[in-house]
């Protein structure tokens, strides 16, 4: 009898224990559009704009702490970006893990929200018959609005990636979120 209603006590604060955990946890999924920019040298060392566009998806899990502050991670793409600049071909292809801490604010069914944190990226680029594989880590930045309905949500956000270099990297997405 003692062992039963120990078992009992057990699973009931379990059960507690996580319901209260995954009364904030959310998970999400996006697609969107990657914005690129860089200056290249061509063959006789002329700087060279590089200005392309791509598909980026992306996938993440999250928790809201409180009403006010979050944390976030996932893995994101920033898809394939490839030019053509003096007959020479320059591609690249960028992707990895971030995790960022979020700041909220809500009115009503409406998130608005900005976010900091930090990426760790492998970036694989080409220019001809060159290749290059750079790992790096790299400070992540973001704004959005989300309107959530119950446990299902929707947001539109733009996050950049401080990279090293004149590249900028950015990306424009609309994710959905399903909260626990």
């Amino acid at each position: 009898m003692k062992r039963a209603i120990l078992t009992s006590a057990f699973f009931i604060i379990l059960l507690i224990t996580t319901s209260a955990f995954a009364q904030g946890f959310y998970l999400g999924a996006g697609i969107g559009n990657t914005f690129y920019s860089s200056e290249v040298q061509d063959a006789v060392n002329q700087a060279q704009e590089i200005s392309e566009n791509s598909t980026a998806w992306k996938i993440f899990a999250g928790y809201h702490l409180n009403k006010f502050i979050g944390v976030e991670g996932g893995y994101r793409s920033f898809g394939t970006i490839s030019s053509d600049v003096s007959n020479v071909t320059y591609e690249s292809k960028t992707a990895g893990w971030d995790i960022e801490a979020l700041g909220l604010y809500q009115i009503s069914i409406i998130d608005l929200f900005g976010k900091v944190g930090a990426m760790f990226s492998s970036t694989d680029e080409s220019a001809g018959s060159e290749s290059t594989d750079d790992t790096t880590t790299n400070f992540l930045w973001g704004i959005g609005v989300g309107a959530h309905f119950g446990p299902i949500g929707a947001r539109l956000e733009w996050e950049s990636i401080v990279v090293d270099g004149p590249t900028n990297l950015s990306m424009v997405s609309l994710s959905g979120t399903f909260g626990f």
